[in-house]
């Protein structure tokens, strides 16, 4: 199977002749990557699912005026395209759904949508996706009930994904933690910015309790923010831009073997991975459950690290690009 993909843009802030040869550097860039032997996976929103079309199609990269320009022949040689909802060069392009209309009209093979925004419940203008055969999601709201909608996640940034061969080979005993800690150095855990109301609620009212805290608003070293994780009983997945609910902490945390809580919004997202509440990870409703909460698992140790090493055990059976790419592309091409 042969697919075309329109990948992420370079954004500029203005049209200008210095960024527009930046924008053409950039294109020629995208271009030149096909022709490696060794393709390293993005570890941004959208790497999981680049990684799972990559390890079950042939997949060429072409900037979108590149496609528009040689779409007659395009459409004789490959099977689908997808193009990513970052494909312009303006953050905010008020004329994003002409572009896709414009696309559409280019192109008789199957044609996708890769949406990777954080915002699960955002959809495609209706003219728009009439003209689509599917859009591939981040997270999808479970409230999204059209067929054409499909879901995709984050990728776990401890794994440096390559596609050289059509096999894939996660070393899992290399990446994060194989068993809980039995001796964990603070109660409750998280570091962030505040880019999230609940986050600074939520901080706020730790740092205010009895409960031994560690972290708050501020970023700390990637490497130590790993091992606070694995040295804390509880670690907190507070939504991140745009109420994320579902972001990379909760998958380093899970790879971590360790315990993870988060706010209860995580169970309206479509996932692909099979995480059950209570038996993988623990969510709240509020602040007053979220305190009733992390008393009681700091209480039971047994039952907590019960719930992290299942957590860590559902992520290694079934976090497969391989597999997702595989279940994907039947959906869209079968």
């Amino acid at each position: 199977m042969k697919i075309l993909y329109i990948p992420v843009a370079k954004k500029i802030k203005e049209n200008n002749l210095k960024n527009i040869f930046i924008c053409f550097i950039y294109n020629i860039k995208i271009i030149l990557k096909n022709f490696l032997l060794k393709k390293k996976i993005t570890t941004s929103n959208q790497g999981y699912i680049e990684s799972a079309i990559r390890m079950n199609a042939k997949i060429f990269e072409l900037p979108f005026n590149y496609c528009i320009f040689f779409s007659k022949f395009l459409n004789l040689y490959f099977d689908g395209i997808f193009i990513n909802w970052k494909f312009t060069n303006n953050r905010k392009d008020k004329k994003i759904y002409d572009k896709l209309i414009k696309l559409s009209k280019k192109f008789n093979i199957k044609k996708v949508i890769v949406d990777t925004t954080d915002l699960s419940y955002h959809l495609i203008r209706q003219d728009v996706l009439e003209k689509y055969d599917f859009v591939i999601k981040r997270e999808k709201h479970k409230s999204i009930t059209n067929e054409k909608y499909l879901t995709t996640m984050l990728p776990l940034k401890l794994i440096e994904y390559k596609v050289q061969k059509k096999n894939e080979f996660i070393e899992w005993p290399k990446i994060g933690r194989l068993k809980p800690n039995i001796h964990n150095k603070y109660d409750v855990f998280f570091s962030g910015t505040s880019n999230n109301k609940r986050r600074t609620e939520l901080v706020n009212l730790l740092k205010n309790s009895n409960i031994k805290f560690y972290g708050g608003l501020k970023r700390i070293p990637f490497n130590d923010y790993l091992k606070t994780i694995y040295n804390s009983s509880i670690n907190l997945a507070i939504a991140g831009v745009g109420g994320a609910e579902f972001t990379f902490r909760h998958l380093e945390i899970l790879s971590c073997c360790s315990f993870l809580m988060c706010h209860e919004e995580i169970n309206k997202l479509d996932l692909p991975l099979p995480l059950k509440d209570g038996v993988h990870f623990v969510s709240y409703r509020n602040n007053e459950d979220v305190l009733e909460k992390i008393n009681f698992y700091l209480k039971n140790d047994h039952l907590r690290k019960k719930i992290a090493q299942n957590g860590r055990n559902i992520l290694v059976e079934h976090y497969s690009p391989q597999k997702h790419g595989y279940l994907i592309l039947k959906k869209i091409f079968y």
